[in-house]
């Protein structure tokens, strides 16, 4: 009589092989997809003057976020790092539900596509620095930088909203002298008064 592994001996094994390996491609993925997601959920919480709405009730996924954020640029709605943007949420997607396959290749080959698109001349140099030649370059390093193009974006689509947002703000105290103003949230106040609000 041959023993076969159990079940569990199997998921045991492949938890222990897969949680023993650092991977600086999941790693970079993730922590670089969070990171862009506070950069959206700080310009939500510029845009809207009480988003405890929109992280209560309406519990937009990543792709919402991004769609809603960018139908409030004025004019950088047709920008392609949205699509880039779009891609690493892809990525991230497709690792978080496999661990291998043709299809986290085929959304990293497009990332990596999405990236050299969009990265300037300077960009490229110093990649082509460490590595002589662009397809060389890791994943790991085409995500990371993909990551940062992304937030320095972010970052600075969030600066108009915020001047924006104070425009709107000091109409608001010349015509509405008398009334309170609506203070500002950070996503983390604006998450905490929803919860508030629901326990009552």
């Amino acid at each position: 009589m041959i023993n076969k592994p159990s079940h569990l001996d199997k998921y045991a094994a492949l938890f222990h092989e897969k949680m023993g390996q650092t991977d600086p491609l999941l790693q970079a993925v993730v922590i670089g997809h969070l990171i862009i997601e506070t950069a959206l959920d700080n310009i939500l919480a510029v845009i809207f003057f009480h988003p405890e709405q929109i992280f209560k009730e309406a519990r937009l996924s990543f792709s919402q976020k991004v769609h809603v954020v960018r139908a409030y640029g004025l004019r950088k709605d047709d920008n392609s790092i949205w699509d880039l943007i779009l891609a690493v949420n892809s990525v991230r997607n497709e690792i978080a539900h496999n661990l291998a396959g043709e299809k986290r290749n085929a959304r990293l080959k497009q990332l990596r596509s999405l990236f050299m698109a969009e990265a300037s001349g300077e960009m490229q140099a110093a990649l082509e620095k460490d590595w002589k030649r662009l397809k060389d370059v890791p994943d790991t390093a085409i995500v990371v930088w993909a990551c940062s193009l992304s937030t320095g974006f972010l970052g600075e689509f969030e600066a108009d909203v915020s001047s924006l947002r104070n425009m709107i703000d000091g109409l608001d105290e010349r015509m509405n002298p008398d009334k309170q103003r609506v203070a500002r949230k950070t996503p983390e106040e604006a998450r905490a008064k929803a919860k508030k609000a629901a326990a009552r």
